[in-house]
């Protein structure tokens, strides 16, 4: 068992093949012959998990998701990694070398080698010096920090060798160590000379020594300068991608307000237009009734002016054959036929009066609806729902405003123009300024004024003072 480890050489690499290719490369020459073909390679790597995990474009840390997002994304990473490690295995069969890959997951990387050393009792460890780019031919010692705390803190009982661009730079293990303990004899008889040359020498080495620790701390600042840039421009464009989700979530909040504010105004609206709707409805059942009272009176009263006719051409040959009777009669006979004279303008009187009173009452159904108010055209009797509540004269354009009423297109206008929001008949705010026309009154007032207007025509031509009284001249006649 001891001997299978023994013939094992841990090889520490990165994940990417380009840059550890070169110290696999060194060790396949190093180990790869020799043992007769029993020496395996082991490549190590140890995978530092990130705390940064993209979401949809967008890095949280691995705090604040779910245990199966961070496990999901462990997973994937592994096998990103496993399969770049791939690269060293097809490298060492080239070279016909056994070979076995090991991932250790840790935080560190110094930390996980440390360790992967106890854990797997590691006698033998290749591990990169430096980047190959900084490669030098004076170099004598790590540059890299991760070298440099494995050649502190790994187990002594580990020989490890530090390689750069292919190229061995120095060793520590047992030998080197032993070495030192074997001091060199230094005669009695040594000059000073040769002492201060020992002493020399310890100094340039420690010059040495702080001349790499410098270096490295220059590296050390280079790289948490660098961290920092990084940290910087991930906290800018995170701010700026809080920015545009806030504006986002501002520009949904007025989009949402403008849709319920179009959402009432068409409700408005609807509203505004069921009620121009009724107001139609029940101005055309009006017009309906009205040109059938209309009719109904007009027949009348060309039944009550023939019935009238009648009645007087009938007294007039009544006349004639009282009058072709001479003069023959008695007193008494005069004295009925007086009588009968005075009953029969009697009834004639009467039969007028019916006739004027069935007139009256057609003509109150006819022209004074319910609707009529108290108005300045009272004596004319125009229905209060021809009248305009702004001016109190009959329209001729009508309109219907936001509450419902109906009025002069010009003088709504003039009042909305004027800066008035409010109802003019409630007094309580508009709902809005739009206006429409209202065609069915706007035909009922039509139709009215052609027929007063014709009324008026059969006043003149007739002399009628009955049909004067019953049937009122239009605004602006003159009888």
């Amino acid at each position: 068992m001891a001997a299978a480890v023994v013939d094992k050489v841990f090889v520490a690499l990165p994940a990417e093949v380009k840059a550890g290719q070169s110290t696999l490369a060194w060790a396949l020459d190093r180990f790869g012959g020799g043992g007769g073909g029993r020496t395996t390679v082991v490549i190590a790597h140890v995978h530092v998990p990130p705390q940064m995990i993209p979401v949809m474009g967008v890095k949280f840390h691995s705090s604040k998701l779910s245990p199966e997002q961070v496990k999901l994304f462990r997973r994937i990473e592994h096998e990103r990694v496993d399969k770049q490690l791939d690269g060293y295995v097809r490298q060492c069969s080239k070279m016909k070398v056994k070979c076995e890959k090991l991932v250790f997951e840790k935080d560190d990387v110094v930390a996980g080698l440390v360790e992967l050393v106890v854990l797997h009792k590691v006698t033998r460890l290749v591990i990169a010096a430096a980047a190959d780019r900084q490669y030098s031919r004076k170099m004598d010692r790590p540059k890299c920090r991760t070298a440099t705390e494995i050649m502190q803190r790994a187990d002594p009982s580990c020989k490890i060798w530090f390689v750069c661009k292919g190229q061995l730079i120095c060793t520590r293990g047992v030998e080197e160590e032993v070495a030192p303990s074997a001091t060199p004899f230094v005669p009695d008889d040594l000059d000073h000379q040769a002492l201060q040359l020992v002493v020399s020498h310890q100094k340039e080495d420690e010059a040495k020594s702080e001349l790499g620790l410098y270096d490295e701390l220059k590296e050390a600042c280079i790289a948490a300068e660098n961290l920092m840039k990084r940290a910087l421009n991930e906290s800018s464009r995170r701010q700026k991608a809080d920015g545009e989700v806030a504006s986002a979530l501002q520009k949904a909040k007025e989009y949402q307000e403008l849709y319920f504010e179009e959402t009432r105004k068409r409700e408005e609206l609807e509203g505004a237009l069921a009620r121009a709707h009724r107001e139609i409805a029940r101005l055309m059942q009006a017009k309906q009734v009205f040109v059938v009272e209309r009719n109904t009176a007009a027949d009348e009263l060309q039944e009550a002016m023939s019935e009238r006719s009648s009645l007087e051409g009938h007294d007039v040959d009544e006349d004639a054959v009282l009058r072709t009777a001479g003069g023959q009669a008695t007193e008494q006979q005069e004295e009925e036929e007086e009588h009968v004279q005075t009953q029969h303008d009697l009834g004639t009187g009467e039969r007028d009066l019916e006739l004027e009173a069935r007139l009256n009452q057609s003509k109150l159904a006819a022209f004074s609806p319910s609707s009529v108010i108290q108005s300045p055209y009272d004596e004319d009797r125009v229905p209060a729902c021809f009248l305009c509540p702004i001016l109190q004269e009959p329209m001729r354009d009508p309109h219907v405003a936001a509450d419902g009423f109906t009025y002069e297109g010009d003088a709504i206008r003039g009042w909305l123009d004027g800066g008035n929001g409010a109802s003019p008949v409630t007094g309580q705010p508009l709902a809005h300024r739009e206006l429409a026309p209202n065609l069915a009154l706007g035909a009922v007032i039509q139709d009215y004024t052609v027929m007063r207007r014709r009324q008026c025509r059969f006043c003149d031509s007739h002399d009628g003072v009955a049909a004067l009284q019953f049937f009122p001249s239009p605004v602006g006649c003159q009888r």
